[in-house]
């Protein structure tokens, strides 16, 4: 609700202007191209769920330069070893939000640690839909 809220008022609530007044959680590791911070809306049977989110306003991974590529995978490397995660997923959605699943016009890439515990119920991560007029 918050984010059609944002969407309706042409707010990005991923932009480095809006991360921190839009979002609840603050952001955990800046560098030049990225911001990481806690999702507010983590997945449903995650033990952990960080957002990388580009700095740059673009909606694909191929129209970032190939500075911020390499950096978003220096990213996931540091958050491994600095967390001392043993297993995680990376989701990546890329271009036409309509056909992807996702809920931000702005390029970014899930980290999830799923809950290994007994009663814990398996993440399930939406990576396509079909236009709203279809």
């Amino acid at each position: 609700m918050r984010m059609q809220d944002l969407e309706s008022r042409g707010i990005c609530a991923f932009c480095p202007e809006n991360v921190s007044v839009e979002t609840t959680s603050p952001v955990e590791l800046e560098t030049k191209y990225w911001l990481v911070k806690k999702n507010d809306f983590p997945y449903k049977g995650s033990k952990q769920h960080l957002l990388i989110i580009s700095k740059k306003h673009v909606d694909s991974l191929g129209k970032l330069s190939d500075s911020a590529r390499h950096e978003f995978m220096d990213i996931v490397s540091q958050l491994e070893n600095e967390k001392n995660l043993v297993s995680y997923a990376v989701g990546i959605r890329s271009g036409d939000m309509r056909f992807n699943g996702a809920s931000v016009e702005h390029f970014h890439a899930h980290l999830v640690v799923g809950d290994t515990s007994k009663d814990s119920e398996i993440v399930r991560f939406k990576m396509s839909s079909r236009p709203e007029n279809d």
